[in-house]
């Protein structure tokens, strides 16, 4: 793979993966009508998938700092589980669990389906899921969220291994349907990312580069997808404050329609 063909996957995967649209959709069909379909292999999902978590690593590095910390003083004091941070540090671990069971159940399944037909239906459950949704409710901080509200919301993740579905379109409409704030919703989301990423990262530098891939690509994907990230988490903040979200159904819908027409 050449620099420009890893920058290119780079920003679909950094403006997809928190924008409510797929992002392992669009670099399938990417990669399908771009650069001939060929399967992409492991590195390249772990490649671009650390620069997303190192941008959501900045972006939300206050909300992470206080989940850390949060955990390991309640673990140490009892008086310390009364605090936010041990609260958010709950939810996010509850929310991860679903995902982390039916990934590693299925991951094989959803590997073999992952395909443009596949993608487009996967696109059209998203678009369902994104028009749906309301706009929000009152929950506005960790402590008025429920360990039930977050296991919902991690089943809703889990929902996102199908191809084209949307984890961060899954996600964030589980939260606002249970009555989380739209701010509130898309960190949950974005922490729970980060998890889920960071396994991911780890699984990455544990096996290091197959032979034949050349440092340049696999930085330039990162960096691409660091930056393209970074923009989108904030693009949504502002699209959610103003009650757009789903907005992005007609756009996913349009695209799964296209593709299914003009497959080969």
């Amino acid at each position: 793979m050449d620099t420009i063909h890893a920058v290119i996957l780079g920003i679909v995967q950094g403006l997809t993966e928190f924008l409510p649209v797929s992002s392992s959709g669009h670099l399938v069909l990417a990669d399908y009508y771009l650069f001939g379909g060929k399967a992409l292999p492991l590195w390249v999902d772990i490649a671009s998938n650390t620069g997303t978590f190192l941008a959501a690593l900045l972006l939300m590095r206050h909300e992470i700092a206080q989940a850390l910390t949060g955990f390991f003083a309640g673990l140490l004091r009892r008086e310390a589980r009364q605090r936010e941070g041990w609260k958010l540090a709950l939810l996010i671990l509850v929310a991860s669990l679903p995902a982390l069971v039916v990934g590693l159940a299925l991951k094989g399944v959803f590997e073999r389906i992952n395909n443009p037909v596949f993608v487009s239906f996967g696109l059209l459950l998203t678009g369902v899921i994104l028009w749906t949704t309301p706009r929000g409710g009152p929950k506005d901080a960790p402590e008025r969220v429920s360990l039930k509200d977050a296991f919902l919301g991690g089943l809703a993740q889990s929902l996102a291994i199908l191809p084209g579905v949307s984890r961060s379109g899954s996600t964030i409409a589980a939260f606002l349907h249970l009555g989380l704030s739209p701010v509130l919703a898309a960190k949950l989301s974005f922490l729970m990312y980060s998890v889920a990423s960071f396994g991911v990262m780890l699984l990455g530098l544990k096996d290091g580069l197959p032979d034949g891939v050349q440092v340049g690509p696999v930085l330039a994907m990162i960096v691409a997808a660091f930056a393209s990230g970074y923009l989108a988490m904030l693009g949504l903040f502002g699209i959610l404050r103003r009650g757009q979200f789903r907005w992005f159904a007609p756009y996913v819908w349009a695209l799964a329609a296209w593709t299914l027409f003009t497959l080969r």
